[in-house]
């Protein structure tokens, strides 16, 4: 009943206490329109986030509309606008890449973003997985609570709290409470396999069965299955050295190759999970572990995965988020006292004995030389970074330190190595882990 909604919802944000900033995914229908005026009279502080992906003509009109409602219920409201990516997986996969990747940009370390996926949402998700051959951890559907990683440091929270109520109980809920809600158009097309479940399928399953609860009973137990193989996935990832890198994350490849082949399909998976990135399909698996097994020791093997990236270099395999693209023709001028922030996701940051000057800051344009400390002459810089071991998807990014007197001959290369006696080694290359995080 629609009474039963603030209980509900409270029992769930008890569990799940936020040490930060209670965010409302907030698109302006039903089930997201229910629960930011649940949230407000309940007392409780939140801002909304409304995502304009620019998909439909009334986008604009959809803004003004959620904007109107959040000052009618005096909640701030922020709006981002994404920009929709089609290629990898079709327009629903791309919109929910978009919005996701927003919610990584805007929360900050603590916060949480409730989202208003209910009951019947999970029975639509359950099916349209089951029908995709999904594996116990997809069959899990959508969790109450998971971790969110963020652009930048930290993790964000985001809950469900929904999950235990169905759409008609929402809808009593806003008719009772005269509430005003948007009709997305693209809802009744039935091309679209979620609308095509909701409007043919799932009504003539329920006319026999309680779909609803049996479906969160036969969720529930899958995920506790997948919770298990997680706990397996992550033992076997210490035991295989996980570490965090410049960009991304690797493991040992010579000790995951001494796991059964399922251990390391099941590695991958809790890995991908925890970095937050999409459940692949299993041939997907079987390409990852093909390519890295089999690549030839002085390749480096990429492919696509869950939404990041799995490469190999020195015996290591590495998940890293996908590059962006950058233009190497460009110079930054930096007096070295505060943090350059550079194109591609990555950052140059002095350290509090890095000397203030007026310096020039580039990337690799290829036939660049270099003469470290210590050593009796100059030579190319490709050589020196393969020496460093640095990783070949980064050798095109590292920052190039001149003084701006003399672009000549760099006085430092990162953090890699310096070339000018006086210098401290104070200088740290960073990059932000970036998932992009594409969810259930």
């Amino acid at each position: 009943m629609a009474s039963e909604l603030p209980e509900l919802v409270g029992k769930v944000l008890s569990r799940h206490p936020c040490a930060g900033v209670r965010w409302v995914g907030y698109s302006g229908g039903l089930d997201s329109t229910v629960l930011l005026h649940l949230l407000t009279r309940m007392g409780l502080p939140v801002r909304a986030l409304h995502i304009h992906h620019g998909l439909s003509a009334h986008a604009d009109h959809w803004q003004r509309h959620c904007e109107g409602m959040a000052a009618l219920l005096g909640v701030p409201i922020k709006v981002r606008r994404v920009q929709v990516e089609t290629a990898a997986g079709g327009l629903e996969q791309g919109a929910r890449r978009a919005r996701y990747r927003a919610f990584a940009e805007q929360l900050t370390d603590g916060d949480q973003i409730l989202l208003a996926q209910h009951g019947d949402d999970q029975v639509e998700t359950f099916l349209l997985r089951l029908l995709r051959g999904a594996g116990a951890l997809g069959l899990g559907a959508m969790a109450e609570s998971r971790p969110l990683p963020l652009a930048g440091e930290g993790r964000a929270t985001l809950l469900r709290p929904l999950l235990g109520a169905g759409r008609a109980q929402l809808e009593d809920y806003a008719h009772a409470c005269g509430l005003d809600w948007i009709e997305d158009e693209s809802n009744r097309d039935t091309a679209i396999e979620r609308n095509y479940l909701r409007a043919r399928v799932l009504p003539a399953l329920a006319e026999r069965w309680p779909v609803r609860a049996r479906v969160a009973r036969a969720a529930g137990n899958l995920r506790e299955a997948a919770e298990l193989l997680g706990d397996l996935g992550a033992v076997d990832l210490a035991a295989c050295q996980r570490r965090r890198e410049r960009w991304g994350e690797s493991v040992d490849l010579g000790a995951l190759g001494r796991l059964p082949e399922r251990r390391q399909k099941n590695l991958l998976r809790s890995w991908l999970a925890s970095c937050g990135a999409e459940m692949p399909a299993a041939q997907q698996l079987d390409e990852v572990l093909a390519q890295v097994r089999d690549a030839a020791a002085d390749s480096v093997p990429a492919v696509a995965v869950g939404g990041l990236v799995a490469r190999r270099f020195r015996e290591r395999l590495y998940l890293t988020p996908r590059l962006p693209a950058v233009t190497a023709s460009a110079d930054w001028r930096w007096r070295g006292d505060t943090i350059l922030a550079l194109p591609g996701g990555g950052a140059l940051s002095p350290g509090a004995d890095w000397p203030v000057g007026d310096y020039v800051v580039r990337f690799r344009r290829g036939g660049e030389r270099a003469h470290p400390l210590g050593r009796g002459h100059s030579q190319t810089l490709k050589k020196l970074l393969q020496e460093h071991g640095l990783e070949p998807w980064l050798r095109d990014r590292v920052p190039l330190v001149y003084r701006a007197a003399t672009t000549e001959t760099p006085i430092a290369v990162g953090d890699l190595f310096r070339c000018e006696a006086g210098l401290p080694d104070a200088l740290a290359w960073r990059f932000g882990w970036a998932a992009g995080a594409i969810l259930d």
